[in-house]
């Protein structure tokens, strides 16, 4: 019927869409590890690629009954690399829809001449203190893998992006009672990476 071919279809969209993760994960982890880790910076509109992501993930939202909020001024330019950018935000809203219990999520954005600031909200099962450092490490996880599955790559790579960037993420979290992540990035890229792109042929 229609419908079950709707929902197999669907289905499939969900695995493929997994197995991509999966493939950009290692490729990123062959990258970083290896120290091959390339940035091209452009001139990228924050608020613009928050509210693109924010609408690729609507669907699997919905499907655990949250609703994503976005709090952010009409623009927020910096020179960062929009790939890099794109896969921060969305290993942290796929993290906020998996544990978020399906509770409303905010993500905040404000920005100085200097930085931008990003707080992604849930209000989900919250992270114990002891295991808040630790989560930033590769394989690392704050639940069981039989629950929620995943390999414990994306907060990992996370931090390897926004430091890459030059900036910084850390968490703060309660368990019961939600985490906030906060990513802050300058606006213009370190000097060092800069200096180093530069010098790259081509």
């Amino acid at each position: 019927s229609p419908e079950r071919m709707t929902s197999k279809l669907e289905t499939v969209s969900r695995q493929v869409v997994r197995l991509e993760r999966l493939v950009t994960s290692l490729l990123d982890i062959s990258r970083i590890t290896g120290r091959r880790l390339s940035l091209e910076f452009e001139d990228v509109d924050l608020v613009e690629v928050i509210n693109e992501l924010v609408g690729r993930t609507d669907e699997q939202a919905r499907q655990v009954g949250s609703q994503v909020t976005v709090h952010a001024p009409a623009h927020v330019v910096g020179r960062w690399d929009r790939l890099r950018l794109e896969q921060v935000v969305s290993n942290l809203l796929s993290n906020a829809i998996k544990f978020g219990a399906g509770k409303p999520i905010h993500v905040r954005l404000e920005a100085d001449a200097d930085e931008a600031r990003l707080r992604v909200v849930d209000l989900g099962i919250g992270i114990p203190p002891a295991d808040q450092a630790r989560i930033f490490e590769r394989f690392e996880r704050a639940v069981a893998m039989r629950h929620f599955g995943g390999f414990g790559l994306g907060l990992w790579i996370v931090r390897q992006l926004v430091e890459a960037m030059g900036g910084s993420v850390r968490v703060e979290s309660m368990s019961g009672v939600g985490s906030t992540f906060h990513v802050v990035l300058p606006r213009l890229p370190p000097a060092s990476t800069t200096a180093m792109e530069s010098a790259q042929p081509g």
